[in-house]
């Protein structure tokens, strides 16, 4: 039951992270570019196209850059554990005092030491884990290559691209002034990004209203910036 509970509550926390980073990131990175675009003049049309092709391209990103980088670290464990594998093999008596000296550092002593190093090292799939575990200063070897996070971090982006799109995407056709409908788009993603820092309450356990405000300072610094950059660049 311990470990099966232990098991849930860290895959309960990477999905939170998952969706909190992908949120995050889209909700501030596309609420940038709005800032770019409507900065420099840009009508509705245009901005609302540059939004979806944005989000849809940020979202992909993401979604590649997850599986790229769970697919790295899965291969980088199993050359690791090959790598472990083999230096069991050649040189026995050496990894097994290198194990000895890992539950020396964990309190083991005297007789109960020997029966640990003893135990562990007649199971080789044991000693090699125990081994690269502690070399690489980790707790899971266990990384497996999932689609579901892609997907997660892809529709978490899209989620959080939504406050400052959706605006443009329901109003648009009303033909209200751009400079309205910037306004309007401003003021939902204000909320989006305080939602969104409020939800890393689950990840860092922040307040969750210092984190909301915290998330809006950082969204409001690239909206500045952008926005600032589409009045000064010529086009």
């Amino acid at each position: 039951m311990r470990s099966y509970s232990d098991k849930f509550h860290l895959q309960g926390g990477e999905l939170i992270r998952q969706i909190t980073f992908g949120m995050n990131d889209g909700v501030v990175s596309i609420f940038a570019l709005l800032a770019g675009v409507a900065g420099a003049g840009q009508d509705s049309k245009t901005i609302l196209i540059t939004l979806i092709a944005a989000t849809i391209a940020g979202a992909l990103s993401m979604a590649a850059g997850e599986f790229i980088s769970s697919k790295s670290e899965s291969d980088y464990f199993k050359h690791e554990i090959e790598q472990e594998h083999l230096e069991i093999q050649l040189c026995p008596e050496i990894e097994q005092e290198e194990l000895r000296k890992i539950y020396e550092n964990k309190g083991f002593s005297g007789e109960l030491l020997d029966q640990v190093v003893s135990k562990l090292s007649e199971n080789k799939e044991l000693w090699v884990r125990e081994m690269v575990i502690d070399e690489l200063g980790v707790t899971d070897l266990d990384q497996k290559v999932e689609i579901k996070s892609s997907l997660i971090i892809f529709c978490a982006f899209i989620m959080g691209a939504c406050f400052p799109t959706l605006p443009y995407v329901i109003l648009i056709k009303f033909n209200l002034d751009s400079m309205l409908l910037f306004k309007i788009a401003t003021c939902v993603t204000v909320l989006g990004l305080f939602l969104a820092g409020a939800l890393k309450k689950f990840v860092t356990g922040v307040n969750w209203i210092k984190s909301g405000i915290e998330m809006l300072i950082v969204g409001f610094f690239a909206f500045s910036v952008a926005y600032l950059i589409g009045i000064f660049i010529p086009f």
